[in-house]
């Protein structure tokens, strides 16, 4: 597990600052939504000219599953690219499956490196390390120059003013685990994470490919110290799975979803909206606390 400690700069109080993710992307499978991936790219690239954004990367980037993997490799469920050209192209891309689906995840998000807060380890990255010793994690984080934050992370956002007011929002993440098929799964991992986590202003997780979030968990609390407030405060705390890259059913041979009847999955993403700024006003003072909103839309 890594702590982080990051500090945004804000030009004015009514700053907003965004929060991206990019988690189970499976780069290098035949249904990967890859234009759909580099559409998003572009997308935070444009809303970086307009205010702080900031990316995290949730594992399962690149599918890695090679030709040794003998119970999981199929070339059926390879991406066309990998098996597109003349004999020696295709030659090269099968020797070395993993190593070609990093390059070209690379590729795809060096332009929003400089955005990245980390990435964190998945499930795909864990096995070519442990069954292959291959260490995809370390690779595309060093490729990408970014910081590795091993399989869990809490980050502690700061955000300051030139004057020296600041707000702090944190944030936990995790790659996640277990299935989803049926319709309360999702939302029973993401209660019983925030639950868990329960310092955490935010909780993401992935790994079943389900778009989700939950409603606000409202936290009533009153000050450590000082006087006392007219009414109770309250606090709320968010959770969601930032959701699906993989076409669900698609046209041509079987896939690993089809031949495990995996219900279809809606083309979602999530980002996570913060105010810093945001006033209120207690015991006749204006304060300043952040405001949180959780987003999700279609990536098609």
């Amino acid at each position: 597990m890594q702590l982080i400690d990051h500090r945004i700069s804000l030009q004015k109080k009514t700053d907003r600052v965004e929060i991206f993710y990019f988690g189970d992307t499976h780069i290098g499978k035949r249904n990967c939504a890859e234009k759909a991936i580099r559409k998003q790219v572009s997308e935070v690239l444009k809303r970086s000219e307009m205010m702080p954004v900031r990316v995290l990367f949730g594992g399962d980037l690149c599918d890695y599953v090679k030709p040794g993997d003998v119970k999981r490799f199929d070339i059926n469920v390879l991406a066309d690219w990998l098996i597109t050209g003349g004999a020696a192209t295709v030659r090269e891309n099968l020797s070395n499956v993993a190593n070609m689906q990093l390059k070209r995840a690379v590729s795809i998000f060096k332009p929003i490196a400089h955005l990245a807060v980390g990435a964190i380890e998945g499930n795909h990255e864990y096995s070519m390390m442990h069954h292959n010793n291959f260490d995809m994690q370390t690779a595309f984080c060093e490729q990408m120059g970014i910081p590795d934050l091993s399989d869990e992370a809490m980050i502690r956002f700061r955000f300051a003013l030139k004057n020296g007011s600041s707000t702090c929002v944190k944030h936990y993440i995790q790659h996640g685990h277990g299935g989803g098929r049926t319709a309360g799964a999702e939302p029973n991992h993401l209660a019983r994470l925030r639950d868990e986590w329960e310092d955490a202003d935010i909780v993401m997780r992935g790994h079943s490919h389900i778009a989700c979030k939950l409603l606000p968990k409202s936290v009533m609390h009153i000050p450590v110290a000082g006087k006392l407030p007219d009414e109770l405060l309250e606090r709320n705390r968010y959770a969601g799975n930032w959701g699906c890259w993989l076409y669900s059913h698609s046209r041509g041979p079987s896939s690993y979803e089809s031949r495990a009847s995996y219900p279809a999955r809606a083309m979602l993403t999530m980002k996570s909206v913060i105010w810093p700024m945001y006033r209120v006003r207690t015991n006749g003072q204006d304060k300043m606390v952040p405001k949180i909103e959780m987003r999700e839309y279609n990536i098609l």
